[in-house]
């Protein structure tokens, strides 16, 4: 286990995507979100992360997006389809996180008519 009970980032992630699980992971210990098994939706998070950025790397490098077959077909390189698999599970994670700026602003009006729900109950007792 790290510090604050973060447990320790798989060996198969890159430098970036561990650095990123434990950005992460901090900022939801600090803001009281980090729960017990959350790492293992964060590894998978952090895990398409790298492979969306391998990926990404790779089609700037290719500079072609496609390439051809040797029946003369033009098919697009697999690093395109390996990126957008890898953004949208990556997208999902992000969302059951809350972090992206919407997904906040979500978490935040459902906290304040959690807490205007409880002011109301506590006039309506009194």
């Amino acid at each position: 286990m790290e510090e604050n009970n973060i447990p320790k980032a798989p060996t198969f992630l890159n430098k970036e995507a561990k650095d990123k699980y434990y950005n992460i992971a901090q900022m939801l210990v600090n803001e009281g979100k980090w729960k017990n098994g959350d790492d293992i939706a964060l590894i998978a998070l952090c895990a398409n992360y790298q492979r969306w950025v391998q990926a990404e790397k790779m089609i700037k490098k290719n500079k072609d997006l496609c390439f051809e077959t040797e029946s003369g077909y033009r098919q697009q390189i697999p690093e395109i389809s390996i990126a957008n698999n890898a953004m949208k599970a990556m997208l999902s994670f992000i969302k059951e996180f809350s972090l992206t700026p919407r997904e906040r602003m979500k978490l935040k009006e459902m906290m304040l008519k959690d807490n205007s729900d409880d002011d109301m109950e506590d006039m309506i007792v009194k």
